[in-house]
């Protein structure tokens, strides 16, 4: 079996770190949001927590599916990426039952999920995500802008390499703050709610597992995104995700609270 090789083609540039800090108040709201608290102080309702869950599942399921298709933004022999991209979704792949399985745990059924709409955030949200995360056609179609203000009069596609940084700096930034909330949710089902570490298997795998993958989706950013407009466009990509992401939660806690 082939050892490939651990080195990127790309050496770092050091705006990985960058960004992450400016990114780190966004993440801040994520990991501290009322949804996680609640939870982990013991206040939430079953409501709340199969609300949640419920509206959760549109991120879940199609997660590896997404992840797939990121590869069509690597270069065709950039293989070392290609193997670590490849990685994720082999990974990803088993968080579906064992989220399934964790739906099952609180007393949900199929019907919970298939009988009422999602929220407009939860679609709102997942689209964007799939907006980043497919073919390149559509990612200059429907994210963030099409061209720059020097380009007004003309037509320029994005290159490969920006089409990747704005998948990786989406889904690989801007999932940063998520393993540190998932620890706390974890945490808080386990000293409040009567589970056991097999209950909570989703969420504990989540705040392991995903930080291994943020910190390669921001080493990936910080090394493919080598222009100021590359950096530009990761910034953009991971900031509007987060936005997203918070107001996502927040029409969930809103919504389910009671």
């Amino acid at each position: 079996m082939h050892t490939a090789m651990k080195t990127y083609l790309r050496p770092p540039t050091g705006f990985g770190k960058q960004l992450d800090a400016e990114m780190a108040p966004l993440y801040q709201k994520i990991r501290n949001h009322p949804i996680v608290l609640d939870v982990e102080n013991g206040k939430a309702s079953m409501g709340l927590i199969r609300g949640f869950t419920k509206e959760f599942f549109p991120l879940v399921r199609g997660t590896y599916r997404r992840m797939s298709m990121r590869l069509q933004h690597a270069a065709p022999h950039d293989c070392v990426l290609q193997e670590n991209l490849l990685k994720e979704v082999a990974e990803e792949v088993w968080h579906t039952p064992m989220f399934v399985a964790w739906s099952e745990r609180i007393g949900m059924k199929p019907q919970d999920f298939t009988e009422a709409p999602y929220l407009p955030e939860t679609y709102g949200f997942i689209l964007f995500l799939d907006a980043t995360s497919t073919d390149r056609a559509a990612l200059e179609e429907s994210c963030i802008r099409v061209f720059e203000t020097e380009l007004w009069d003309d037509f320029a596609n994005y290159s490969q390499q920006s089409s990747l940084v704005q998948t990786i700096a989406s889904s690989g930034v801007g999932g940063r703050a998520f393993p540190q909330a998932a620890d706390k949710l974890a945490d808080g089902f386990r000293k409040h709610y009567g589970m056991s570490n097999d209950d909570v298997e989703f969420w504990t795998e989540h705040g392991t597992l995903d930080q291994e993958h943020t910190d390669m989706g921001l080493d990936i950013v910080d090394r493919y995104a080598s222009t100021p407009l590359l950096q530009k466009r990761a910034r953009e990509s991971a900031s509007i995700t987060l936005e997203l992401w918070i107001r996502w939660w927040d029409a969930i806690y809103g919504k389910y609270r009671g």
